[in-house]
């Protein structure tokens, strides 16, 4: 079982989408998505901060891969342009992520 129902998130997929670029990364999206629903987006990254042992984990990873990978579900919205486009992630990392372009 998930330790974060993400649904209220994935719920503001098409509104945030609809106020990308024609051309934009995951990392774009997830910080648009994040500033836009905060409290939902720190309760997401607070559910992953340890594992069921009490050991720490990665939260940002852990979400921003769960955000990023559904976006794969709005293929009537976005489509994938390539899969390892260079971007800087929310701290300011290079690094390499999905890049989308807006279905006309």
């Amino acid at each position: 079982m998930a330790k974060y129902d993400f649904s209220s998130l994935f719920d503001q997929y098409p509104i945030i989408i609809e106020q990308m670029p024609g051309i934009f990364t995951s990392h774009e999206f997830i910080l648009k998505l994040a500033q836009q629903n905060q409290a939902r987006y720190v309760e997401a990254l607070y559910a992953y901060r340890f594992n069921d042992d009490g050991e720490p984990l990665a939260p940002f990873m852990i979400v921003h891969g769960v955000l990023a990978k559904e976006l794969r579900s709005f293929s009537e919205l976005v489509e994938i342009v390539r899969k390892d486009a260079s971007s800087k992630d929310i701290f300011g990392n290079s690094s390499k992520c999905a890049l989308w372009k807006k279905v006309n």
